[in-house]
């Protein structure tokens, strides 16, 4: 649990979500990295290490521009593949996209009341639709970080079993 109901701590709460969005999106892009490449360490692969703006490096799991979404679509065929009983729910990714494209507000001067998440649909015919809306309160922010974490769990039992497949062969 993170805290109880209130304003002030919201920021303590949105970058500990961000954050293990952040992570699952990383763990997710290193699974898939490892199964294109065997699972093997490849000679040469640096994605943090000696970086500078303007290096060119080959596209791959790890540096391609996949978004959540189609990372989580990529994880799950992959296991499902495999015939294990790990997958990641895709509503995940709804809820990383309404943090990067939402409208947050509060509606009250005072720092006891929650913050507000709505996001809008795109355009048509000049019209919107309201396709989430979300209280921020400390329940909230408890719910999705642990939705998020067993996730990164989940990621991390397949690389566990995939490292272990590859041991055994």
């Amino acid at each position: 649990m993170l805290s109880s109901d209130s304003t002030p701590n919201h920021a303590k709460w949105m970058g500990s979500l961000i954050v293990n969005l952040q992570s699952l999106e990383l763990a997710f892009r290193g699974f898939l990295y490892n199964c294109e490449t065997g699972w093997t360490r490849q000679r040469g692969s640096r994605f943090f290490d000696d970086m500078a703006k303007g290096q060119q490096l080959e596209e791959n799991a790890f540096t391609n521009y996949d978004t959540l979404r189609e990372l989580i679509k990529k994880f799950n065929k992959e296991v499902q593949s495999r015939h294990l009983n790990i997958q990641v729910d895709p509503a995940i990714a709804r809820i990383r996209d309404s943090l990067a494209h939402g409208r947050i507000a509060s509606l009250s001067p005072s720092l006891d009341e929650p913050l507000r998440l709505v996001k809008y649909s795109k355009p048509s015919n000049n019209r919107v639709y309201v396709t989430d809306y979300h209280v921020l309160t400390g329940k909230w922010f408890d719910e999705q970080t642990e939705m998020v974490g067993k996730s990164i769990q989940s990621v991390v039992e397949a690389m566990a079993l995939f490292e272990g497949q590859k041991h055994s062969s």
